[in-house]
């Protein structure tokens, strides 16, 4: 057996109160600015209350693949009060804000995801400019403290909540077949994919998210994170970045919609083995299928008609998807990306 492994430091606090010890965390701050949009106010103004309110400066203003001109905005407000720390309570886009200002300059992170995101355990920022999202890697705005606390994901709308696992599912899902994959990010992937798969299936029968489907999608989404900061992505996500930042359409319903599509046109590709590690991972003779049912059976919507993409559009996002270098398990072109869209834009998987 030969491999590279490379993990990455920080320190993870999981468990329902875990948000507890973050006054603690940042007693010996000067000043804390915190990047949490206006619904979850109430977590900064507990933490001005333990610290003090002219030590926390809250930054509410989070939008989707974090605009230039948020970053801007943003830093500006941080150049003016000078913290010694950024805390992000959210999703990935008020993670994503903490990054893109630490790449600037640097400064320490704390994330605490309200979502199923992954974004908090990962050197990945993007930002997004002049209809285009630039992404890349930098150790400098990886997290290093990240406190996962499940109260704050088991209050997510029933749909956000499968879209937002189903976009940690593709980070596994990428994961597994990865050309920089190893035993370690595979059996993280997989571990990772059985626990979301059993939270989603108990979300479909109870129609909402319980406090056990919570922390199991969580715990995977963790793992997806890993995953996703430890070994290269591939097609799917660079599929996912085109129609977000490119498009507009929304991250975690892109992501729900394509993976299916995407496991799908890598499928004949794969090694033996590796097929052989989804089908036990989501119990399946047909992953693919699986995992369009996964998403279908929990409420979401499995097309990309149905999210609002247009068809008009898939020859120039099948241009620029194609135009694109990066390792890639099936061959790419412009022709058989147009193939994919398509199916995906019509709901057809073979």
């Amino acid at each position: 057996m030969r491999f590279e492994y490379r993990s990455y430091p920080n320190v993870v606090y999981y468990g329902t109160g875990k948000l507890e010890i973050l006054p603690d965390l940042l007693r010996e701050n000067r000043k804390v600015m915190v990047i949490a949009s206006e619904r979850l106010t109430g977590h900064v103004d507990a933490l001005k209350a333990a610290l003090g309110k002219d030590r926390v400066i809250q930054f509410s203003k989070v939008i989707q693949h974090v605009p230039d001109t948020l970053v801007k905005e943003a830093a500006d407000v941080r150049k003016h009060h000078r913290p010694d720390t950024l805390v992000a309570i959210g999703g990935g886009s008020a993670v994503g804000l903490a990054k893109a200002l630490s790449l600037e300059e640097y400064i320490p992170q704390i994330a605490i995801p309200s979502t199923f995101s992954g974004s908090e355990q990962t050197n990945i920022y993007g930002i997004s400019s002049a209809g285009a999202k630039k992404t890349g890697r930098h150790d400098s705005v990886l997290p290093g403290i990240v406190i996962y606390d499940p109260s704050l994901t088991l209050t997510m709308p029933k749909n956000l909540a499968v879209t937002s696992a189903m976009n940690a599912m593709a980070h596994l899902m990428e994961a597994i077949y990865s050309p920089s994959g190893n035993p370690i990010t595979t059996n993280n992937a997989m571990l990772g994919m059985k626990a979301i798969q059993a939270g989603l299936k108990t979300l479909a029968d109870t129609d909402k998210l319980t406090k056990s489907a919570n922390e199991k999608i969580l715990f995977g989404a963790y793992l997806g994170g890993k995953c996703l900061c430890e070994v290269a992505m591939g097609l799917h996500h660079r599929v996912a970045h085109v129609l977000g930042g490119t498009f507009g359409m929304e991250h975690a319903s892109v992501h729900t919609v394509l993976q299916s599509y995407t496991l799908a046109y890598q499928w004949l590709h794969l090694a033996e083995p590796i097929q052989n590690d989804f089908k036990l991972a989501l119990e399946s003779d047909n992953p693919a299928r699986t995992l369009k049912a996964l998403a279908g059976n929990a409420g979401a919507k499995t097309n990309l008609k149905s999210i609002g993409f247009k068809d008009k559009d898939i020859e120039s996002a099948a241009e620029i998807i194609s135009s694109m270098p990066y390792a890639n398990v099936a061959p790419v072109s412009k022709e058989s990306i147009v193939e994919m869209l398509t199916n995906a834009y019509e709901g057809n998987l073979a």
